[in-house]
């Protein structure tokens, strides 16, 4: 049967499951200066939110969380003292909120419905690092330019906690990296804390109300992350 030419070119992508719709809506919705959008789609039968990341060796990088979005147009987030909120919204109505646009994909082309199966080996390249005051460095790095910082995410990976983010040094190479740490234990927070301008080392913490912070987002992965491999 002929399929277009495009959709040949299109390798299938590797699909990360999140713990719930919070780390889901803290992705798309927390710190960003503009939310990303959310796609409303069916992946492995059921009805999913995903977000594309990265591109890695030319497979798209989605992180996806179920959930049934019926007739909501936003996924709208905040956190106030310390609590978040997650609604599934018709319309951008409370400014209080961060309103994410749900975008309800009726038909994914084959070669994107199915999840790569994709050995550790050729995913990102990891490198751990000393402490949790670099892995903050890496991930805020973006905030001089007034963008967003980078996600951290948790996971585990044959019993350690790992925090880390992904980045490429430049638009041009051809390798990713996954900057990392281990933790001695899951923190409990859903952001980390990181002062650049005081002695103080970056620490874990559900509230963004302190002023004179970088906070960094904390997403939970429902699994290791399989696309990169750790080391002790």
């Amino acid at each position: 049967m002929y399929q277009p030419y495009c959709e040949l070119r299109i390798k299938a992508p590797c699909y990360i499951a999140l713990t719930d719709i919070k780390s889901f809506s803290r992705l798309v919705c927390a710190l960003e200066r503009a939310p990303i959008p959310a796609f409303s789609l069916t992946f492995g039968g059921k009805n999913v939110l995903a977000v594309q990341l990265d591109v890695i060796d030319g497979r798209p990088v989605i992180y996806y969380v179920e959930s049934e979005v019926g007739d909501a147009q936003y996924l709208a987030y905040r956190e106030s003292n310390g609590v978040e909120e997650v609604i599934l919204a018709n319309s951008v109505g409370n400014p209080t909120f961060v309103y994410a646009p749900i975008i309800k994909v009726d038909e994914m082309p084959p070669s994107l419905a199915r999840a790569a199966r994709i050995d550790k080996k050729s995913g990102y390249v990891a490198i751990r690092l000393r402490d949790l005051a670099s892995l903050a460095k890496v991930a805020a790095y973006k905030t001089i330019y007034e963008e967003a910082p980078l996600p951290l995410f948790l996971f585990k990976e044959q019993g350690k906690v790992v925090l880390g983010t992904h980045m490429s040094m430049n638009d041009n190479d051809s390798f990713s990296y996954f900057y990392y740490v281990l933790l001695n234990a899951e923190p409990a927070g859903s952001f980390l804390r990181y002062a650049s301008q005081k002695v103080e080392q970056p620490s874990f913490t559900s509230s963004l109300a302190e002023h004179g912070y970088i906070y960094l987002k904390v997403i939970r992965l429902a699994d290791s992350h399989p696309l990169v491999k750790v080391y002790d």
